[in-house]
């Protein structure tokens, strides 16, 4: 078994701000197809995850390092698609089932990336509870918008990744909040807490100049 450094924390920090950050602009109607508004999108997304999920790389930097990358882009991918769903499909009756099918497969994602973190952060306890503290914080904020903006009415949809998020978030031992007391200052919080005792790994020292 192959452990990280603790500069690995760093690294998959830096890594875990590019990966949940919403893309700056929207995709242009112009050049998404007509028929975007299908869920293909999110569907093969979808059988990404539960085939990561099948499959868990091997316990050592690199693969885990890989499988990071991997999850990162297909995050990036359904961000993207909730902003293309949120600007073509917007008289498309089933826009608000579109919303909840792409937070539940982003969320189910996450779950497998705060996974990963704590196995490359390993040498560190403050960063291997910190950095899936901040993953899993964004994936319940992601689930709590789509149910309040149901009113308070959560989705069939999200009936298997509640429970991941929840037995994850246990093991780090973060609490999640109730739906309508989840929100951005919230998770937040919860990013700045963790991003505080992930400080405390330090990445080891450099080698002696030659003289």
């Amino acid at each position: 078994m192959t452990s990280s450094s603790p500069l690995a924390a760093l690294v998959v920090v830096a890594f875990t701000t590019l990966a949940t950050a919403v893309p700056g602009g929207a995709a242009q109607p112009a050049i998404v197809a007509l028929n975007r508004c299908n869920g293909q999108v999110t569907d093969e997304s979808s059988a990404r995850v539960r085939d990561y999920d099948r499959h868990p790389p091997a316990n050592n930097q690199a693969a885990l390092l890989k499988r990071y990358g991997l999850l990162s882009e297909l995050i990036g991918t359904l961000n993207e698609e909730r902003e293309i769903i949120d600007s073509v499909c917007t008289r498309d009756a089933r826009q608000a089932e579109l919303f909840a099918q792409v937070a539940a497969v982003s969320g189910a994602a996450l779950v497998l990336q705060a996974g990963v973190t704590a196995k490359l952060n390993a040498a560190c306890p403050a960063a291997a509870t910190g950095v899936p503290q901040m993953i899993l914080a964004d994936a319940w904020l992601g689930l709590a918008r789509v149910v309040n903006e149901q009113n308070g009415t959560v989705p069939a949809a999200f009936t298997d990744v509640i429970p991941k998020i929840q037995s994850h978030a246990q093991a780090v031992n973060l609490t999640l909040p109730a739906w309508a007391d989840t929100s951005e200052y919230w998770r937040d919080q919860v990013k700045a807490k963790a991003k505080d005792a992930v400080a405390s790994c330090q990445p080891p020292s450099p080698s002696p100049t030659p003289t």
